[in-house]
């Protein structure tokens, strides 16, 4: 059965500043493990050894520089850097490492800390497609391939959560991965809608008006337009054959409606708490509750109007929750 509130976190996890500032974490690692036994065999300028390690600090440097613009709502860098990852260890292993690497450190190098940072790349990427470029591919497809249109490149179906738990069981205590024990419990916004080709309100996680059978949730972007929702037609399980063993799923790009999905959040202590009145400008950023019966968690920014809801005993009064 489905965890939304687990996927949630998941694509909260993977689209985090925090997530990219590991991944930033991961190079250094392995530019400092690299740079050390290129000094210790006296190949710093042998063949393209220095590359290789500027490779990895530059990748560490824009890891940073995009956690700090994700800040912002700005994720292309973190994108970018992402998509990259791949093609660099592609040509880094092209080259002769055995020449000067034991076996046991090339293994290392190759099957340990390039693979947990394809790991990072490959969920970063994933999580961040669709927000960029899924409502670009539906309205203006590709028209030397224009069935592409309709392929999830982020996590069809449930797939965060397999590629989540893959990741986790295959380097075990490797990665510092964890999920907030216990889990926070998610809330859809209904108050809030976007339609695909809209332009997004709110940067965060949100949930599909198709519900989640077949579907997944997205991440969206505040000022991207709204992308489709993908529907899972046949599975990986489906299409496997004995020539292509984990072939992608075969998704369908469907218009719909989406809502944001918010996490609900214990109230700050009495002494600190902070409210603000329905038509006033948001004093703090952060999620806001109002105390009216049946109202949902929301996101405002600093200086944002604060909605009325119609409360029955009068103007809608919200108080500040959490940081977002």
């Amino acid at each position: 059965m489905r965890n939304l509130h687990r996927e949630a976190a998941i694509w909260s996890l993977f689209t985090s500043p925090e997530f990219l500032k590991f991944a930033a974490q991961e190079c250094e690692e392995i530019m400092s493990w690299f740079g050390t036994l290129a000094v210790s065999r006296h190949v710093v300028n042998f063949g393209r050894n220095n590359q290789v390690f500027d490779t990895f600090k530059m990748r560490a440097l824009n890891f940073r520089r995009g956690a700090e613009l994700a800040k912002f709502g700005d994720y292309q860098l973190a994108y970018d850097t992402a998509y990259s990852i791949p093609g660099d260890m592609r040509g880094m292993m092209e080259q002769p490492l055995h020449s000067w690497m034991t076996e046991d450190e090339y293994k290392e190098f190759d099957d340990v800390r390039v693979s947990r940072l394809m790991a990072y790349a490959n969920e970063i990427e994933r999580a961040l497609h669709n927000a960029l470029w899924g409502a670009q591919s539906y309205f203006s497809p590709n028209p030397n391939c224009p069935e592409r249109s309709n392929d999830d490149d982020g996590f069809p179906g449930d797939e965060i959560a397999q590629s989540y738990d893959s990741n986790i069981n295959w380097y075990k205590e490797q990665l510092p991965w964890a999920l907030p024990d216990p889990l926070p419990e998610y809330v859809v916004d209904r108050s809030i809608a976007c339609n695909t080709g809209d332009e997004v309100p709110w940067t965060g996680v949100w949930y599909p008006s198709t519900g989640l059978e077949k579907h997944s949730l997205t991440f969206a972007i505040k000022g991207q337009r709204m992308q489709p929702v993908y529907r899972v037609i046949k599975t990986s399980e489906e299409l496997r054959t004995e020539s292509c063993m984990f072939p992608p799923p075969e998704t369908l790009a469907v218009p719909t409606t989406w809502h944001p999905l918010i996490p609900t959040v214990k109230p700050v202590e009495a002494n600190t708490e902070l409210w603000a009145k329905a038509g006033q400008p948001c004093p703090k950023a952060g999620v806001w509750q109002a105390p009216d019966p049946g109202a949902v968690p929301r996101t405002y920014a600093a200086d944002e109007k604060m909605a009325n809801l119609g409360s029955t005993y009068g103007i809608t009064v919200w108080r500040w929750m959490a940081e977002r």
